[in-house]
């Protein structure tokens, strides 16, 4: 089971450790249900990185906006195990996870008591 909060900003968040080669960073993760893709790695993270550089993604913000982004294949352990994921550079100081990272899971958000859980939905 994975553990989080509710953040000041009210964000559910969770930790996890993208390793970026020799250094791995412990840090937490906003959990963004309208994101499908598997992380969003704010570029000043990437840039310390070793992880594969892969092309440019278009995809459309919440404001109705398309960008245009860096995508990169790297590592993170995210609930004490390693997953291999593709990964979108971003401007934005937090670090995304999105849908893809939660498959097979069942995220709970309780806002009143400010946890964030996530386990095996099976």
């Amino acid at each position: 089971m994975i553990r989080g909060r509710v953040n000041a900003e009210e964000e559910p968040e969770v930790p996890l450790v993208p390793n970026l080669g020799k250094k791995r960073v412990r840090t937490m993760g906003v959990v963004d249900t309208g994101f499908n893709g598997y992380i969003s790695v704010p570029k000043r993270i990437l840039q310390q990185s070793n992880w594969t550089f892969l092309g440019f993604e278009q995809y459309e913000i919440a404001t109705g906006q398309v960008i245009r982004e860096s995508v990169f294949f790297g590592k993170i352990h995210f609930g004490g195990e390693p997953h291999e994921v593709f990964c979108v550079a971003s401007d934005s100081r937090d670090v995304l996870l999105g849908t893809r990272l939660l498959r097979g899971k069942k995220l709970m958000i309780d806002f009143r008591t400010k946890r964030v859980t996530i386990e095996d939905a099976s």
